[in-house]
């Protein structure tokens, strides 16, 4: 092959490196964009596009440190999710598990592997010699080299990209269904601030049978969240703390006679049902 020929060849290769590198950073602007946020129903919409936005302005090294971070296995992000719902919340989280070595691993090569996309883009060209056939023959080894470094890491992030979008149509397909919206409707009545003060008076005010008095729980419900009782007194669908309570399905109930020959009705959490605040 002549110098003319090789220096071609150098630069095709260079084209196609450039190419294989502009494919990976695709992958990782899909993830990261894709992989985590929450907010109101609302804002949901707005939410998502913005960080799509802003992550189409970073550079390749802060897509994959966030990238790499996310599979951290150390990882404890709390979301911040408010304590009081004002309407439907979601909340989006994708991990691909991951050990301490498989982590240290991911995050030293794919941080060479930015380095080396750097060095292409930035300062190749100014190394690469055209008039040595020496020159040509060991700047294209070496980006032959590289461009196996990168398929091999394109099928890799290929992989991670076709789980995200498989895990995210799975949740569409269930929030659709109508046993995710009665799930997803349980969730919001369970985090209620009349249910959540309900349960910690189960839990509080509990007679030696394990259950609660429903009209001493009124008498407090009035007296910590009368606001709240108000809101639902206004309210077209749960009229009473009982049909709310009904509603949630953590609660059953009893009635017993009073020794004036009443009847006074008592509740109590269903088993071992705890409130979940995630």
């Amino acid at each position: 092959m002549s110098l003319d020929d090789l220096v071609k060849e150098v630069q095709r290769k260079i084209g196609r490196n450039i190419l294989l590198f502009q494919k990976l950073e695709y992958l990782f602007k899909y993830i990261v964009a894709n992989g985590q946020f929450s907010g109101y129903s609302s804002e949901i919409e707005s939410v998502v596009t913005s960080k799509r936005a802003s992550v189409n302005k970073q550079t390749m090294g802060q897509l994959v440190g966030q990238f790499v971070e996310s599979n951290n296995p150390e990882r404890n992000d709390l979301s911040n999710h408010p304590s009081v719902l004002k309407e439907a919340y979601y909340s989006f989280d994708f991990q691909i598990e991951t050990d301490e070595s498989y982590y240290k691993h991911q995050k030293e090569s794919l941080s060479k592997l930015v380095l080396e996309r750097n060095n292409l883009v930035h300062h190749l060209l100014a190394e690469f010699d055209s008039t040595s056939l020496d020159s040509c023959k060991k700047t294209e080894r070496s980006l032959d080299e590289q461009a196996e470094k990168v398929r091999a890491e394109l099928n890799s992030v290929q992989s991670t990209a076709k789980a995200l979008f498989d895990g995210r149509e799975e949740m569409s397909k269930f929030l659709l269904s109508d046993e995710g919206k009665k799930v997803f409707l349980l969730s919001f009545i369970r985090q209620d601030p009349l249910v959540v003060l309900l349960v910690e008076i189960a839990n509080q005010i509990v007679r030696k049978d394990g259950w609660t008095l429903m009209n001493a729980a009124g008498l407090l419900v009035k007296q910590h969240a009368p606001d709240a009782l108000a809101l639902l007194h206004k309210g077209t669908e749960y009229k009473s703390l009982k049909s709310l309570m009904l509603k949630s399905e953590m609660f059953e109930f009893n009635e017993e006679k009073t020794v004036k020959g009443g009847i006074r009705v008592l509740y109590r959490l269903k088993g071992d049902l705890e409130l979940s605040h995630a």
